[in-house]
């Protein structure tokens, strides 16, 4: 049989094609349905005539055996790891939690729970012979395993456990579903984006700063640009009593800011507040009257004199809504202001609660009091952190949502496992990987320089 250019002996196996066939509905996240689709089935026959393909039943027979296999794997070393953890004086029920590949903070809380355990991996490299051998071993792929840690790979994990805490907690802050956090989303990019740019210019760690300079790079991509930026961000950080316009300040001058750059974004940032003052101010009056329109027609529609007076008092009306008008500037520049002069709360005062604060001062703010209702009422997520890397509905998906919740264990934990590959924080793209997006970018400009000729020449 061909492999390349070099020819190989091959002898066929019902159950080893079995074999394959099932890791390949695992790790590609198939439906058991798609094995039995006549393209698929169609493709088989042509590359091997003598493969009976199973049905659907059998497949997830194989699956399950598959997962109590590699599962019991699993437990054989769970529980030498164990062992190992009692001689160092901590708990049999010891555990270290797997690391998932889609979820930075599942690496985060791999790695600090590791730490912990650094003693137990030392004595299992120096004792137990199958953990060295497992390193020596090739994988699938034929490359050698890295490991076991060594010194220096303890030092870079404790860095990195030092540096991805604080993301770490920004994502429990942020997703938090009880408390306002829209507040917090602009102090929290800024405190992280500090944080990047220190370990960016941090030489004493190579590792994490080729990390960092990559963070960095993403980042600024989507949060670089202030200008880009939704403006109820910035709303709501100078919303919470705290903050006001100081945090937008701090923030500039600490990036190198200067007094005018620091001055300009200041202004617009008061002018979209102002802005939305206006708005919130035209609606309430707006339902003032239609309360007071209401009120009149309960009370019998008024004293039936004529409003307009026969276009005599057309003129002086004009001027009564020239000074409202005039009026309501002086009253937002009065409220506005005062809300931003008035002494910023203290960050120290433990017990301070955001929502009760604007509670209390609905009438002192009456008009900013609504909009900070409306502002903290927007989640700074639409789904958890752990939704959003979830991968439940690519396993149970619409085709799939009869599966028992055994077996939907068993095709994610088996897929995890069977797809283990070295760890890696950050991987660069491979030149195939960039050749790849570019073919795809020019694909994307033919297709829409296409389409959009065709439209011209259809309006012709």
């Amino acid at each position: 049989m061909g492999q390349g250019s070099a020819l190989v002996p091959h002898i066929f196996s019902q159950k080893r094609c079995e074999l394959k066939l099932t890791r390949y509905v695992v790790i590609d996240e198939v439906s058991f349905r798609a094995i039995e689709g006549n393209g698929f089935v169609g493709l088989l026959h042509e590359l091997q005539p003598k493969f009976r393909i199973p049905d659907q039943k059998k497949i997830s027979g194989l699956v399950y055996d598959l997962f109590l296999e590699e599962s019991e794997d699993t437990k054989s070393r769970l529980n030498k790891f164990r062992e190992f953890a009692v001689l160092a004086k901590f708990s049999i029920t010891s555990t270290v939690p797997m690391d998932v590949k889609t979820r930075w903070n599942a690496t985060y809380k791999m790695l600090e729970v590791a730490l912990k355990y650094r003693r137990v991996f030392e004595r299992m490299a120096e004792e137990w012979f199958p953990f060295i051998n497992y390193f020596h071993e090739a994988d699938e792929k034929g490359k050698k395993r890295l490991g076991p840690p060594v010194a220096d790979d303890w030092e870079n994990a404790k860095a990195f456990v030092h540096f991805l805490k604080k993301f770490y907690d920004a994502t429990l802050e942020l997703s938090a579903s009880k408390s306002p956090t829209s507040q917090l989303i602009y102090q929290s990019l800024i405190a992280l984006e500090v944080e990047i740019e220190r370990k960016r210019l941090d030489d004493s760690d190579p590792t994490l700063k080729k990390v960092a300079h990559a963070m960095k790079l993403k980042f600024d991509k989507y949060w670089g640009n202030w200008d880009n930026m939704n403006p109820s961000i910035f709303i709501a950080n100078v919303l919470d009593p705290r903050n006001k316009l100081q945090m937008i300040k701090v923030s500039i001058k600490k990036f190198g800011g200067t007094a005018t750059m620091i001055q300009e974004f200041v202004n617009k940032v008061k002018l979209e507040l102002v802005n939305l003052w206006m708005e919130y101010k035209g609606i309430n009056d707006m339902l003032y009257i239609e309360s007071q329109s209401m009120q009149l027609e309960r009370d019998g529609g008024g004293s039936g004199m004529s409003s307009a007076g026969g276009g005599l008092c057309d003129e002086l009306f004009d001027d009564v809504d020239a000074q409202n008008e005039e009026e309501q500037l002086l009253e937002i520049s009065n409220e506005v202001d005062k809300y931003l002069a008035d002494e910023i709360e203290k960050r120290s005062n433990q017990y301070f609660n955001l929502l009760e604060w604007w509670k209390g001062n609905e009438t002192r703010y009456p008009i900013i009091s609504m909009i900070a209702k409306d502002i903290f009422a927007i989640p700074s997520s639409t789904v958890a952190s752990e939704a959003a890397f979830s991968l439940g509905k690519r396993v149970v998906d619409p085709f799939r949502s009869c599966l028992s919740p055994k077996m939907v264990e068993a095709l994610v934990c088996t897929s995890d496992w069977l797809r283990a590959e070295e760890f890696s924080i950050w991987k660069d793209p491979t030149d195939d990987d960039l050749e790849l997006y570019e073919e795809i970018e020019e694909i994307e400009k033919s297709k829409s320089i296409f389409y959009l000729s065709l439209n011209v020449y259809k309006f012709c």
